[in-house]
């Protein structure tokens, strides 16, 4: 879980209050203000509506929202709210959306100078942040005293739910904040200048980009066609929709070669398919199963795909994945049918909802790439917005930042894109930015064959220096 709630995460908590839209504000951060009850109040009384959420180093996301002002009295003051809920976003690193409804006639909050966010009756505490000051300890994490143990489910219906199951059984937190809740529609600030400098977009960007991809090629001397790019990612996460933005952008129409679609639990992508596109550019992309978290698509498969030992449609099944005994392995593949770059393909939209276990998968063969293929990692950003502002977007800057910290890579190894969806005709802006992710996934695959082209020349006088001293020997 990231350091702050997902745009994703707010949709969420608008939908459990069921008033519409919501402006949602930071008033208070522990982490940014310090953990005191007096500057919490200085920051939060009367401030209408406020959702509090908690975070923790396990990757839990918790807390409460109230319809009510929190106060100062100084003896505490019990008060019931219709409208209020305990909830959870994170459990462990995985989303799990959980609502806790106020139970009938029940106290909602109860509001004391010398309290946090208190959740509960003032005697039955459901969510009893702290009192007084906390201290962050050396570890970033703040050691809460306050109470979501004893009393959990009491005024809130928990359905069952312990509070272990919400807040891994302790209340030490890394960060708790506090938003103030207002009616209106969220909208996105505009950055004051663009978080990845371009040329000005238009036709001549365009056209100079499609002449400087076209322009990409192997080196001759390594009798190479084409430049094999390898597609990974979770499924659903848009690698089919990639190949056919690809062609699309190509083919000056949209495209439909790679079908698309399915639902959330299995990839409508089962065998290793090759998509070329013809003369305009010396590409080949090769559309792979998508990984779920129980995948049987290993390591050792991975390594068979980017050293070129699985044939090209080969059928990719969960059930029959390639071995060394497979009559359709290839043992001695040459250069031209090796992996020469891989993208992983994300949705962003998604992103900080992947998962504890998919997120190590990920990881895992991401370190099986550094030891074997130059890479790039490409992030696919679902948006409605008009594609040309993609670099002034502070949301799509945060998604590229939060990849890039997830998978520790350059930032300027991640590359938005935005497939064809609802569109019916093709859009320059649209391809420009398709272009640019094209362009850096050519740069990568071409220096990686560049290095090779170096390898094979250093072999090749260490061989013609051992034939030299054998003649010699032998004369």
């Amino acid at each position: 879980m990231g350091k702050s709630l997902t745009e994703k995460d707010f949709d969420q908590v608008e939908s459990w209050i069921g008033t519409g839209p919501k402006i949602f504000n930071l008033l208070y951060s522990i982490k940014r203000d310090g953990c005191g009850a007096s500057v919490f109040h200085q920051k939060c009384d009367n401030q209408g509506p406020t959702l509090t959420v908690l975070y923790n180093k396990e990757g839990s996301v918790y807390g409460g929202y109230t319809g009510l002002s929190w106060q100062s009295p100084e003896i505490g003051l019990n008060q019931s709210d219709d409208a209020a809920f305990l909830y959870q976003l994170y459990f462990s690193g995985n989303k799990i959306s959980k609502k806790f409804p106020l139970k009938s006639g029940q106290t909602a909050i109860c509001s004391y100078a010398g309290y946090g966010p208190f959740f509960g009756n003032s005697f039955y505490p459901d969510l009893y942040t702290f009192s007084g000051v906390i201290q962050k300890f050396s570890s970033g994490e703040y050691n809460l005293n306050g109470d979501m143990n004893t009393q959990f489910g009491k005024n809130y219906e928990t359905g069952g739910t312990t509070s272990k199951e919400v807040n891994n059984g302790h209340l030490r937190v890394t960060d708790l904040e506090v938003y103030t809740v207002k009616d209106g529609q969220r909208k996105e600030p505009d950055l004051p200048t663009p978080w990845r400098k371009t040329a000005e977009w238009g036709t001549e960007l365009l056209e100079r980009l499609e002449e400087e991809v076209k322009g990409i090629q192997p080196p001759e001397e390594l009798d190479v066609p084409h430049f094999n790019i390898l597609l990974m990612g979770p499924l659903g996460s848009g690698k089919s929709s990639f190949c056919n933005l690809v062609s699309s952008v190509f083919r000056g129409r949209i495209s439909h070669r790679a079908r698309v679609g399915g639902d959330s639990e299995t990839s409508t992508t089962t065998m290793f398919t090759p998509y070329t596109f013809g003369d305009k550019v010396s590409l080949q992309l090769y559309d792979t199963r998508g990984l779920a978290e129980t995948d049987t698509l290993d390591l050792v498969q991975c390594n068979h795909m980017l050293e070129g030992n699985v044939p090209d449609f080969y059928e990719m099944a969960s059930a029959s994945l390639i071995s060394n005994d497979d009559a359709d392995f290839q043992h001695r593949p040459k250069l031209s049918h090796k992996t020469h770059c891989v993208v992983f393909v994300l949705d962003g939209s998604t992103v900080g909802d992947i998962s504890t276990p998919m997120l190590h998968k990920l990881k895992t063969y991401r370190n099986l790439l550094n030891r074997k293929v130059t890479k790039i990692d490409k992030l696919c950003h679902k948006t409605d917005e008009n594609v040309s502002n993609a670099f002034m977007s502070t949301t799509v800057k945060k998604v590229v930042e939060k990849v890039s910290e997830m998978f520790k890579l350059p930032r300027n190894n991640i590359w938005p894109i935005k497939n064809y969806e609802e569109e019916v005709e093709s859009d320059e802006n649209i391809n420009i930015l398709a272009l640019f992710a094209i362009r850096q996934i050519l740069f990568f695959a071409e220096d990686y064959l560049e290095n090779m082209k170096v390898k094979q020349s250093r072999r090749s006088q260490k061989g013609k220096a051992k034939q030299a001293e054998g003649e010699v020997f032998g004369n």
